[in-house]
């Protein structure tokens, strides 16, 4: 009987937690971001990385493969209509107010106009009705994180002898332009480039009709043939190979892999278009199929995003957080005004590895954030004819 009594008062037995599954890109799971998300929040991980479009298509087709969807913003016209992910409760983020304006109205001043395509405010609350829109509530779609506003690179020549989209192409440039063969991004550069040399005129940046994107495939393909473009990447892996390969080059890239090349000694800047920037928005969803425990361990992930430290690593990655005032207390004075600031920097400035990038002097290319952020022209986006759009858009490019 004693023994029997022991073996019911023993305490159960504790299984141990299945890792918080995050889905994303190579752009925010770098190694120091990992692991600081472990060591601050004491979580078990499994980071799933893969390319933008192949992230997209698991987002919104298998749910149940993952708990946290970390991806760009514009992503959500297709994800949202999908059912893949659940609203989150603004009363759950815990700096919900810190977050700025550009995320809640598209601008960074009142006094800035919107910028075509995925204005990331336009699909940020969740209406009565469910669907997405402006009007501000209690739940929202993704939370905003990292975002930015992208030129192109420029590789082994000098940038201030590259000023607009239209250089990308300039028959100079033959052989040596690189492109995003995501049709979502890369669309854009080329529609900037188009426009920029008075060959196409679309009447929405950020929406194509069909004969638009006709239009655009048809300009694509001949340049493809033509032998205009030295490669489309699909990951940012492709595109550092590529830029490394020897010779002035200029092309598609983000600022996260201007950073690795310059850590490399590959002489990178990127281009500041006089015709204004191509932005971008990232964020942080939940998967519809979160509940109990892991839905809590989600809402804890969600909210270290904004609590300074992941913001500051990706500020020298050369990104933005949604709440930079926190940032800027992770941040060293010299690196915030050199990020954030524009200022010259005033000592070496290292990446998240923490190998110098920049030396005391440099400068990064378009002035301060407000700046920056206030010439985007464009948001990456899904247009109305995304599927369209797609299938043309593979088949000029060889896919």
């Amino acid at each position: 009987m004693a023994g029997q009594a022991a073996a019911l008062a023993a305490p159960p037995v504790r299984r141990p937690r299945a890792p918080l599954r995050v889905l994303g890109t190579s752009v925010t799971q770098i190694r120091p971001v990992t692991r600081a998300a472990a060591e601050d929040l004491g979580l078990d991980f499994e980071f799933i990385t893969l390319d933008g479009s192949a992230a997209q298509r698991r987002g919104a087709l298998s749910p149940d493969s993952f708990d946290v969807y970390d991806q760009w913003f514009h992503d959500i016209d297709l994800i949202w209509p999908a059912g893949s992910i659940q609203p989150i409760e603004v009363a759950r983020i815990t700096r919900w107010d810190e977050i700025n304006a550009l995320p809640r109205t598209g601008r960074i001043a009142p006094d800035r106009p919107r910028a075509r395509g995925g204005d990331p405010s336009r699909r940020l609350f969740v209406q009565l009705d469910g669907s997405l829109g402006d009007s501000e509530s209690d739940r929202i779609s993704m939370l905003p994180t990292v975002h930015n506003a992208d030129g192109f690179a420029v590789v082994g020549a000098d940038p201030a002898g590259v000023t607009s989209w239209g250089d990308l192409l300039d028959p100079a440039w033959a052989g040596r332009v690189v492109l995003q063969a995501d049709a979502a991004i890369g669309s854009l550069d080329m529609l900037l480039a188009l426009q920029a040399r008075g060959q196409m005129h679309p009447g929405d940046l950020g929406d194509l009709t069909l004969e638009e994107i006709d239009a655009l495939v048809d300009r694509l393909h001949a340049l493809r043939v033509a032998g205009h473009f030295r490669c489309f990447w699909t990951d940012e892996e492709e595109a550092l190979a590529a830029l490394r390969g020897g010779g002035p080059m200029i092309g598609s890239l983000w600022w996260s892999g201007v950073t690795r090349l310059r850590a490399e000694g590959v002489a990178v800047a990127m281009a500041t278009p006089r015709e204004g920037y191509r932005g971008w928005f990232g964020g942080l969803g939940l998967s519809v199929t979160l509940a109990g425990w892991a839905l809590d361990a989600a809402y804890d992930y969600l909210n270290w995003w904004l609590d300074g430290r992941a913001g500051a690593i990706m500020a020298r990655a050369g990104a933005y957080m949604a709440n930079p005032e926190t940032v800027r207390r992770c941040l060293t004075a010299a690196e915030w005004d050199f990020w954030y600031g524009g200022q010259p920097a005033a000592c070496d400035i290292r990446d998240p590895w923490g190998r110098v990038i920049f030396g005391p002097g440099d400068s990064r290319e378009g002035g301060d954030y407000s700046a920056r952020m206030s010439r985007v022209v464009v948001w990456d986006t899904v247009m109305c004819e995304h599927n369209y759009l797609v299938r043309g858009w593979d088949w000029a490019i060889g896919g």
